[in-house]
């Protein structure tokens, strides 16, 4: 069996969603051996909806049994706009009856699979799904990716060039375009390895990796506002991944260019609060409010680092000054009055 997928578009870019992190893992890893790469996780419907809005994936692989907003109900919200009407949608359950095959059928459902089910099923559920009309021409293009991916891996970089000359005589694919960039970069070629890394963001805008490779190069070139820009775009969109760690190294390397960016330690203290890492985060949000101090949405979030170490006072403080600064800030609002009556709210980072 051919287990490999029609790339002449390019990879899509797919949003696997599920509760479970070691079945995202195992979805992500059997998509990679039938050539797919292009992956995005959530771990529940809220960051679900999230993706498809910033995101806009050509895929979704949704598990029914997410734990606040369930598969159908992600599709019956994002097929009331137009353009999700391409979105090929597979979904998972761990109880297929007909009631839910049904709903499936309203929304849109491309194919579906009892969960649990093996690294085997999925493979050809997702091939039979997203398998477009194949030619002999799509297919070698993706038994070169499988090829310029291992090269990669094991550093045979010269070799690895050649097979990404050789996909492109077939079609543009952000991730070889990557990997030229990055050869190029090691050898010391930057405008050219600019060249190919600004290619690779151009069909895939949301790249981080060559992001950030473009931000290291122009920091080694001396050019601060464009290695900035990148950087932080870079680190926007590992953030938004949650991929906290991938974001955390390049938002420091960007105070190394610019030890003042307010927005930078706004980034560094949600890292910080979402890993526990609570000092951290108030040093953060600290040093943020010392370049910016008339920034209400710092006040906001050092208000909740006060309320994870108990400190309510601190943090009725904190909110108090936030609605200063704007008087109709709602979230503020709301959590100081939740304060007040002795509750703490959850809500989002602003």
């Amino acid at each position: 069996m051919d287990n490999t997928l029609d790339l002449k578009a390019g990879q899509p870019t797919i949003l696997l969603a599920d509760s479970d992190i070691d079945q995202l893992d195992k979805n992500a890893l059997t998509l990679q051996e039938i050539g797919l790469f292009n992956h995005l996780h959530a771990e529940n419907g809220s960051e679900a909806m999230a993706m498809v809005k910033n995101f806009n994936p050509e895929i979704l692989i949704l598990s029914q049994d997410l734990p606040d907003i369930p598969g159908l109900s992600i599709l019956s919200m994002i097929r009331q706009k137009e353009e999700s009407a391409k979105t090929t949608v597979v979904l998972y359950a761990n109880n297929v009856n007909s009631k839910l095959l049904i709903r499936a059928g309203r929304f849109g459902v491309d194919n579906i699979l009892k969960h649990p089910f093996t690294s085997e099923e999925f493979q050809k559920k997702v091939i039979e799904t997203v398998l477009g009309p194949k030619d002999p021409q799509a297919r070698q293009a993706e038994r070169l990716i499988g090829r310029c991916q291992e090269q990669m891996n094991k550093g045979q970089y010269e070799e690895a060039l050649q097979t990404c000359n050789e996909i492109l005589d077939i079609h543009d694919n952000a991730e070889v375009f990557y990997n030229l960039g990055y050869i190029l970069s090691i050898r010391g070629k930057f405008e050219e390895a600019l060249s190919y890394f600004k290619k690779a963001t151009r069909i895939n805008g949301h790249h981080a990796k060559a992001f950030k490779q473009m931000g290291l190069i122009y920091q080694t070139l001396g050019r601060v506002d464009e290695a900035q820009r990148c950087l932080e775009r870079a680190a926007d969109l590992h953030l938004t991944l949650r991929e906290e760690n991938e974001a955390e190294e390049i938002l420091n390397t960007v105070l190394t260019l610019r030890p003042d960016t307010t927005n930078v330690y706004n980034s560094l203290g949600i890292i910080y609060r979402r890993q526990g890492r609570l000092d951290e985060a108030q040093l953060a949000y600290e040093k943020a409010l010392k370049v910016h101090p008339e920034d209400e949405n710092i006040y906001f979030n050092l208000s909740r680092v006060y309320l994870d170490k108990d400190e309510k006072a601190r943090a009725q403080e904190s909110l108090k000054k936030a609605l200063l600064l704007n008087p109709g800030f709602v979230a503020a609002q709301d959590l100081l009055r939740a304060t007040e009556i002795g509750f703490k709210l959850k809500t989002g980072e602003q």
